[in-house]
């Protein structure tokens, strides 16, 4: 292979490169030798060439703006400006009141929270010693509530929607699993209580004042930094922050009691009582108000009286809030047998409520089945009887007539008496045939106007509409009965053109318009008995067109064609067609189907998804267009769609409706599949988009 040219070029490139580069290297060394040492020592030149570093050497007062947003027993907390970070942050100090005696009993909580670093407990970012010689210390600073805050709105019935319970608990699972780390570093809290959890505008939780926290103690030798946080060390210096009795542990009362986890789990289930029922512990512990059984058993083994009773730690309370919420039983319940059961219809209610069905529907259509079985034999039988009785008579009446003259004339007249009871009984045996026949045309269309069912659901539904009008047609109803025309509409619907013309040339009645097309067709089936794709688009087409009444009949053909073996690229073309023909053949209309990845790619002026030719049957009852190919992904940018019910009968994991018409999101919020939702940026309101993501684990992208 001769590479000279391409050697050349890369040569081309480099000398062009370096006429570029060349000029601004000399002008770069040329400006840096004009600068003299006189100019490199000028502080103006150097705030130029380090401008952030000389503006934190040049701010006195770090923490600016202080403004008071909360006091305790022994600090106040501000909310203040760090000019050297340039951020809000949360700055707390002891009382006015107290003297040195209590700096260190003060610093204590920031101590024990720089030893921990998880996402829910407050950071601490600063300690230090103001210009009054008071110590201070800052931590993040987070725009939110306190759970206590948000309890009260619900308790005043504001914010249910958007506090349900189940997000409540996922609220208390982040402080059970801020607690369980600190436990984790032998640090206990012993003032949890709603006050002391932050929770943020998008649900971040925070567990914070952590000046009642102790460091347990271990058979080694604890270091000074953990001795020095000893809450006995500091005597009477503490006994302005004390605890809040409702959330304490019993034993917790008596000062001189060992701390152990044990004590944070009893003040974890009265704020797990609080967040499952809105009333205080007391409150629940007189009224015992209607709860959740699993809930009930997780409060009244956490707030047990002896310290052994409670949960062995926080991760077990934590489990048992996770089974909660997955749907299962905890391991405090007590659950029956009814009640696994109850849950299990939660945790599958979908598939249990299908298989329900399901049942039901058999046992209707074999309850239907023999009892026209039952009717149709006790029909025969007394016709039979019937039947046998006069011929019994008219043969006694022959053999008196012989013997007396006299009772000729009574024989005849009994003979024609039972004559016409055999003509009246033949009569009720036609009409019965006749009603038998109404049946089974109107149970077969009931049968086959079910377009929703899977495939091969639907063609053992066609199987059986066939077997019960076979039946029928063994008592040999006339030509011009209804039952014929809805076998030749089977045999069509199955695209078994050749039954089809059987039925033609054997003079049954059938609706002409099809018995046109099954002349035509039939000499166009394949060797498996079916049509070829490009006939078979051709045949849909030229039914839409012989009549639009012909369109719910061919949307049958196109679900009961599923059964036949086509490759993708023939589904394709076939769904092509149909929506062609269901959107007035747009000239500029693209459809691409990845097979793997089940995504479907639509593009053009397409105005609706659904048939639009003749109207639903059953009534309300709509078939996505693109059903037949069972898409997972749809983007559908720059379409007319404006309706978006119109995809509720697809399980869509990921739909992509930027630039269409759809102005209202609500229809996706009764899908249980989709889970990825791309929408143009400012294309919907924030109210629609705030409601989707609530009611729903659907992910919303804007682009």
């Amino acid at each position: 292979m001769n590479t000279e040219p391409a050697t050349a070029s890369s040569n081309g490139e480099e000398d062009d490169s370096h006429r570029r580069i060349d000029p601004l290297v000399k002008l770069l060394y040329e400006a840096s030798e004009e600068i003299t040492s006189e100019e490199m020592n000028n502080p103006s030149t150097f705030d130029e060439i380090c401008p952030l570093y000389t503006s934190i050497c040049k701010i006195d007062d770090r923490y600016q703006n202080p403004e008071l947003i909360g006091r305790g027993g022994m600090k106040e907390v501000f909310r203040v400006y760090d000019a050297k970070t340039v951020r809000h942050v949360a700055l707390a100090k002891p009382l006015a009141k107290f003297s040195h005696d209590h700096f260190d009993a003060f610093l204590r909580e920031a101590h024990l929270t720089a030893r921990l670093e998880h996402p829910c407990i407050i950071n601490l970012f600063d300690m230090d010693v103001d210009a009054d010689g008071r110590p201070f210390f800052t931590m993040e600073f987070k725009q939110g509530r306190s759970l206590r805050a948000i309890l009260d709105e619900l308790r005043n019935g504001h914010e249910r929607d958007r506090f349900p319970l189940r997000k409540r608990l996922m609220l208390f699972m982040r402080v059970c699993e801020a607690i369980a780390y600190a436990h984790s570093q032998r640090v206990l809290h012993l003032d949890i209580k709603p006050d002391n959890i932050q929770v943020g505008e998008f649900g971040e939780t925070q567990v914070c004042d952590w000046g009642l926290g102790v460091v347990m103690p271990t058979d080694e030798t604890m270091h000074d930094s953990e001795v020095l946080l000893d809450p006995d060390l500091y005597g009477p210096l503490l006994d302005s922050v004390k605890g809040t009795p409702t959330y304490m542990a019993p034993e917790q009362k008596n000062r001189d009691a060992k701390k152990t986890p044990q004590m944070d789990i009893y003040a974890l289930g009265c704020v797990l009582c609080e967040i499952a029922t809105l009333q205080p512990i007391a409150a629940y512990q007189k009224k015992r108000p209607q709860t959740d059984s699993a809930l009930a058993a997780m409060i009244q083994k956490a707030t047990a009286n002896e310290p052994s009773n409670r949960y062995a730690d926080v991760d077990c309370l934590h489990e048992d809030i996770s089974r909660f919420l997955a749907g299962y039983s905890a391991s405090v319940e007590q659950s029956s047998v009814l009640r696994e059961v109850g849950l299990f219809w939660r945790r599958h209610r979908d598939v249990c409520a299908v298989v329900s069905g399901s049942v039901i529907i058999l046992l209707l259509f074999a309850a239907l089945f023999v009892s026209q079985l039952r009717e149709k034999h006790q029909a025969a039988v007394a016709a039979r009887a019937d039947a046998e009785t006069a011929w019994i008579r008219a043969d006694t009446e022959r053999a008196l007539a012989t013997t007396a003259q006299k009772n000729a004339e009574r024989a005849k007249e009994r003979a024609e008496e039972s004559l016409a009871k055999y003509i009246v009984e033949k009569n009720k045996s036609e009409e019965r045939l006749k009603a038998q026949v109404q049946s089974a045309v109107a149970l077969s269309d009931d049968l086959t106007s079910i377009p929703l069912i899977p495939e091969d659901t639907f063609t053992t539904t066609v199987k059986m509409s066939m077997q019960h009008i076979d039946t029928v047609l063994s008592n040999n109803p006339p030509p011009e009965s209804r039952v014929w025309h809805k076998k030749f509409w089977l045999y069509f619907l199955m695209q078994d053109f050749k039954s089809a013309t059987k039925l033609l040339d054997d003079e049954k009645g059938v609706e002409p318009d099809l018995a046109d097309f099954a002349r035509r067709y039939v000499k166009k089936m394949n060797s498996s008995g079916y049509l070829n794709t490009a006939a078979f688009g051709q045949l849909i087409t030229n039914l839409c067109q012989s009549s639009r009444f012909r369109a719910p009949l061919a949307e049958k053909m196109l679900i009961y064609d599923l059964r036949y073996p086509r490759s993708v690229e023939d589904r394709v073309k076939l769904v092509y067609t149909w929506v062609r023909i269901n959107n007035r053949k747009p000239a500029d209309l693209e459809l691409d189907f990845d097979a793997e990845s089940k995504a479907v790619r639509l593009r053009g002026n397409v105005q609706s998804l659904v048939r639009t030719l003749s109207s639903p049957w059953p009534p309300g009852v709509r078939v996505n267009l693109l059903y037949t190919l069972n898409p997972k992904s749809l983007d559908m940018r720059g379409t007319q769609v404006s309706d978006l019910t119109e995809l509720s009968d697809l399980d869509l994991i990921e739909l992509d409706i930027r630039d269409t018409k759809a102005t209202d999101l609500s229809p996706l919020a009764q899908t249980r599949s989709l889970r990825r939702l791309i929408v143009g940026v400012d294309q919907f309101p924030e109210a629609q988009l705030t409601m989707l993501r609530d009611s729903t684990d659907i992910e919303i992208v804007q682009e």
